[in-house]
């Protein structure tokens, strides 16, 4: 989805997180479909990159493995400047999309990328190979070890299978991405039950065009003449964020 028809929250949070880098312009239009998962996915990916347990070195190497075995160029290639800040060799770089053998390794090094492998062939680590990587890991690194290359293998998943292509298109052109930006706006319902409004007012701030609160209770309130398909995104966020979860959105058959 092209910039120019994101939702202003998608917008927001790109502005917001700048400092990961540049790239992530088709990425996020890739995630504008559905702005409640891209809010969601943005916050899981917020933590393990900037919040996590595992050192920045030990992220890379996961993420860019994880990205060669399912054969995802777009994310491998976006680490691959990730992984120079965190103390990864353009050799070591270049040998996570290698075989093993190929590149001499530290012990702790392969323990990491063989568990990855591991992961990739049977979605399970052998015993042997996992007490192996609790000797050098926490519980906590553990834990989010797992969760790191789940998460990569998703986007992964998605992106290639959605042919979404790098911001910079490679001399030979990028692979065609599939055609779910075509998808015109769904008529649908907008419903607020006013028994298990809070009074939060997120809605509010995420659809303001399509939401306001009532002066009187504080109530949320849909907009007389309010036009939801226009922000669809938006209003499927502020349902999604609602704390009292009272807004439905229903489409129209």
């Amino acid at each position: 989805m092209p910039p120019e028809q994101w939702p202003e929250a998608l917008h927001s949070v790109l502005d917001a997180s700048r400092k990961d880098g540049p790239g992530r312009t088709n990425l996020f239009g890739t995630l504008a479909h559905h702005l409640p998962l891209a809010q969601a996915w943005l916050a899981l990916a917020r933590v393990l990159t900037h919040d996590g347990a595992l050192s920045a070195r030990d992220r890379e190497l996961v993420i860019l493995r994880t990205a060669h075995r399912l054969d995802c160029a777009f994310v491998h290639d976006r680490h691959t400047g990730q992984a120079r800040h965190a103390g990864l060799g353009p050799d070591e770089t270049a040998a996570t999309a290698a075989p093993l053998s190929a590149h001499v390794w530290s012990s702790d090094d392969l323990s990491l990328l063989q568990t990855v492998d591991a992961l990739a062939d049977h979605t399970d680590v052998p015993d042997d190979l996992w007490e192996r990587l609790a000797g050098r890991l926490h519980p906590d690194q553990l834990v989010e070890f797992l969760l790191l290359a789940g998460q990569t293998a998703t986007m992964c998943m998605t992106l290639r299978t959605l042919r979404t292509p790098p911001d910079t298109p490679s001399p030979t052109g990028p692979p065609s991405a599939r055609a779910c930006d075509a998808v015109p706006h769904q008529a649908f319902d907008v419903r607020i039950d006013r028994e298990r409004c809070c009074s939060s007012g997120q809605c509010v701030g995420t659809a303001p065009d399509v939401f306001e609160q009532n002066d009187e209770d504080g109530l949320v309130m849909l907009r007389p003449g309010h036009r939801a398909a226009t922000v669809q995104g938006a209003v499927r966020l502020a349902a999604a964020l609602c704390p009292g979860g009272a807004i439905t959105v229903t489409p129209k058959p």
